[in-house]
């Protein structure tokens, strides 16, 4: 075990040893001081009781808003006028918004989101995935990864392939917003990025209704109406991102999991079986490491006095590892029974996308790992780990696939 103190520290960082030793040291600093403050002055979760205690209390921990970090960055900047807009839409993500302006577009969402055959998209996105990987004879499972959530996100919502490299980017880009140590510059950068995807945005309306495209995009804009735009906007860079980095994330660290545990055998095909796998990988992966909630007001909460507006971080990852309500949390069990992870948040803000995810490892796994039953770690090329906090992951992870 480490000093605590270092781990409460190291957890804030990208490095590749933390990243390797990330169990570890969440167990440390969990075990020390589960309810404590950081060295920004965020008030931090860690234990299972009190992650989902706070993600159950929306009166008292609201979503994250950006609003005044957006005042200080674009006074800094001289008003860049694209922060502004850039901070107009993300009030539009359902991340960020709270009480019944959340649950109302959520519902909307929610209901258009999943009204396309999202089960027959995937089915024909993992055919397409195995067959391109016919007769390779290594990849890089980020990059697979990517491919697969681009697949069925461009579906959904009608995308161009050619697209794939622009939606990568801007989703990579975009997701840095989270980060604590995130610079003027790189806010900036991110800004630009969304402003770029207003004019993709833009450009794919107009494609579609050249071509007459039965699209989800032209039907929300409909309902929306363009005194809504920012809203509009906003959804989708929500949705773009969310469909492709979580997915991504979950779906690479759960093979690079099953590669690791060739000794836990999972009857893929017996369907209670695979559901019950699936739901251990999600715990055991935590594909968000922490999500951010803000104070409502002042108040006292477990013997520490709380400010309106301060940084709350809730830490799913370590929650999801808490030995106070997993036997041996560290341990892929694929017959955990009960599991109540919280890998897709709590309560009002629970992943809009769980069920897609569900869906997506109940069918993707078995028949890769059926395909390559001799997938193994490269070598000789080293995995390359990302170097964001929040999305913690990897962005490259080589595999030999025979």
């Amino acid at each position: 075990m480490q000093n605590p103190l270092m781990s409460a520290t190291s957890i804030w960082s990208a490095s590749k040893d933390v990243n390797q030793n990330y169990a570890e040291l969440i167990a440390d600093v969990r075990k020390s001081d589960p309810l404590h403050f950081n060295m920004y002055g965020d008030l931090v979760a860690m234990d299972y009781a009190n992650v989902k205690r706070i993600l159950s209390d929306s009166d008292n921990f609201k979503n994250f808003d950006f609003t005044e970090r957006f005042k200080i960055v674009s006074a800094l900047s001289n008003n860049d006028p694209g922060l502004l807009e850039f901070g107009e839409s993300l009030r539009y993500w359902l991340l960020f918004m709270n009480g019944e302006k959340h649950a109302e577009h959520r519902r909307f969402v929610n209901q258009k989101f999943y009204q396309a055959d999202y089960e027959k998209i995937t089915l024909d996105a993992i055919g397409e995935i195995i067959a391109g990987l016919d007769g390779q004879p290594e990849t890089d499972l980020v990059e697979m990864a990517r491919q697969f959530s681009f697949l069925i996100i461009s579906k959904i919502i009608h995308l161009e392939k050619s697209d794939f490299d622009f939606i990568q980017k801007f989703s990579y880009v975009i997701t840095f917003i989270f980060e604590k140590t995130l610079s003027v510059t790189e806010l900036l950068e991110c800004a630009a990025m969304s402003r770029t995807f207003h004019s993709y945005l833009s450009e794919t309306f107009t494609r579609h209704e050249r071509e007459a495209t039965n699209s989800l995009l032209l039907e929300m804009r409909e309902i929306m109406g363009s005194a809504r735009a920012a809203q509009l906007i906003g959804t989708w860079e929500f949705l773009v991102n969310a469909a492709t980095e979580t997915t991504t994330l979950l779906l690479t660290k759960s093979i690079a999991t099953l590669i690791e545990n060739r000794d836990k055998v999972i009857n893929w095909h017996t369907h209670n079986e695979c559901a019950i796998a699936v739901e251990e990988l999600i715990r055991y992966v935590s594909p968000v490491n922490w999500i951010p909630r803000q104070i409502a007001h002042n108040m006292e909460f477990e013997g520490l006095q709380l400010l309106k507006g301060k940084t709350v971080l809730l830490g799913l990852a370590s929650a999801n590892r808490d030995p106070a309500v997993f036997q041996n949390p560290d341990s892929f069990t694929p017959s955990r029974k009960p599991n109540p992870h919280i890998g897709f948040g709590f309560g009002m803000h629970h992943c809009l996308g769980a069920r897609l995810s569900r869906f997506e490892l109940q069918k993707f796994l078995p028949r890769f790992m059926a395909a390559f039953p001799d997938i193994r770690m490269h070598p000789a090329k080293a995995p390359e780990w990302d170097s964001k906090i929040f999305f913690r992951g990897y962005k490259t992870l080589p595999v030999l696939l025979r």
